[in-house]
């Protein structure tokens, strides 16, 4: 409803002209079928059989939530350049260590993330020189100012928090910045907590890859903004993105959970994202084409 009518009516009746629209989730599709029926004039909406019908043309809106490549991606935990990242790696994690793997840019919500990690060590000092945080981030659109600025206050920020808690032989927070997919799959080995927190996100395959490569039974922390807790809620620990309490308790409760929990979670995790690769997404769309009214 922000858009004005004649906008939102053209951009919503130029996608009722498809045969079908898939969304990742149940709730994104909910979502466009409300808003047909509220904004679209004419629009005639079934609930039931998921369908728009205006101006003679009837769409199907499906859910195709889509999924990561298994195969390809266990491909590179094993690559030399994998296993090379993963020795550099290891003497920079802390006890305990907090990874992120993002595109730096407002929707992925970074910003929110470290002052959850601020407040954290604030509430539990015990975790001063025990728990790192490691953020490896994906410039982009950097010729957007609003993009450029919000990398340059992740890095303030970054440094704030490793003034106000580290010290010479110490540092909080690691912070790697540029495009390593190698680098990133050797983190996700290793982390004891994942931390995926958009703000919203049609899905997010971090959230899916992290659990998969995983070798340390971690904890994968979830915003509810991201499509992906529609599959993985159950099993991962579902945070508000904008609540820096919630985040932080929720890394409290990550780090102090039980051996026999997190490993339940992280099967749980793994099965959830392995029951559905992304050639059953391909193929799931190509199927609803053959069972399409002659």
């Amino acid at each position: 409803m922000i858009l004005p009518p004649a906008i939102r009516e053209s951009i919503l009746s130029s996608l009722c002209c498809n045969t079908i629209l898939g969304f990742h989730t149940k709730r994104w599709a909910r979502n466009f079928l409300r808003t047909c029926q509220s904004l679209l004039p004419g629009a005639e909406v079934d609930y039931h059989s998921q369908t728009v019908q205006v101006n003679g043309n009837l769409l199907w809106v499906r859910t195709y939530p889509i999924s990561i490549d298994i195969a390809a991606l266990r491909r590179v935990t094993r690559a030399r350049g994998t296993a090379r990242h993963r020795k550099h790696l290891l003497p920079r994690l802390g006890e305990q260590t907090i990874v992120r793997v993002d595109r730096a840019e407002p929707s992925k919500n970074t910003i929110r993330g470290f002052q959850a990690f601020d407040l954290l060590l604030e509430r539990w000092p015990e975790y001063v020189g025990k728990v790192r945080f490691v953020a490896f981030l994906v410039p982009s659109r950097l010729g957007i100012e609003e993009y450029q600025q919000y990398l340059e206050e992740i890095v303030v920020l970054v440094q704030r928090i490793d003034l106000k808690y580290g010290h010479a032989e110490w540092q909080p927070v690691k912070l790697y910045v540029g495009e390593n997919y190698p680098r990133a799959v050797a983190a996700m080995q290793l982390y004891n907590v994942l931390l995926v927190n958009p703000i919203v996100d049609g899905m997010n395959l971090v959230a899916k890859e992290g659990p998969v490569v995983n070798e340390r039974d971690g904890v994968l922390i979830l915003s509810e903004g991201a499509g992906a807790s529609e599959e993985l809620g159950e099993a991962a620990l579902i945070v508000s993105p904008y609540d820096l309490v919630d985040m932080a308790e929720a890394m409290h409760q990550a780090l102090g959970m039980g051996a026999k929990e997190r490993k339940k979670r992280a099967r749980e995790l793994r099965a959830r994202v392995q029951e559905r690769s992304v050639t059953d997404w391909l193929y799931s769309q190509l199927l609803d084409f053959t069972l399409l009214p002659s």
